[in-house]
């Protein structure tokens, strides 16, 4: 199955985002005081769980959109099931071996792609203001020159 470009660039953004917040919780981590090579290797795991939790939903969501609605809701239920299971393993793998993933910096960045998703229409707001005033600013100079 070819990846359609929405979810390579959606999955791209939530990427970037991911990787914004991870450097912000390993800062925060080093300003306490508290940051060793858990608090990296539990970021790590925790973000790109999250970004390929992304991803995977974005392809579930392609491939149903071509089936029947009948076919389609199980597809996505089927998808949602195994990407949960497969956090709440990461979760699990996380508490249970402490010595090499901080369980906070995990958790903490599995939501990272949760918020870059709650932040994505904001930015599209802002993309939607920028091109209005540039398609606003040669018919306002058109005015003038007549």
């Amino acid at each position: 199955m070819k990846v359609d470009p929405t979810v390579k660039k959606e999955t791209v953004f939530i990427g970037f985002v991911t990787l914004l917040l991870s450097a912000l919780l390993e800062s925060v981590f080093l300003i306490i005081g508290k940051w060793d090579l858990t608090v990296l290797f539990g970021n790590l795991l925790g973000a790109a769980v999250g970004v390929a939790n992304f991803f995977l939903l974005g392809l579930a969501v392609q491939k149903a959109v071509k089936e029947e609605e009948s076919r389609a809701q199980q597809i996505i239920k089927t998808s949602h099931t195994v990407r949960f299971a497969c956090m709440v393993l990461i979760i699990v793998v996380a508490v249970l071996l402490p010595q090499a993933f901080n369980m906070w910096a995990t958790l903490i960045s599995l939501l990272f792609a949760t918020i870059a998703v709650y932040l994505r229409p904001l930015f599209n707001k802002v993309r939607k203001n920028r091109e209005g005033a540039a398609a606003e600013a040669p018919a306002a100079e058109e005015g003038r020159d007549q």
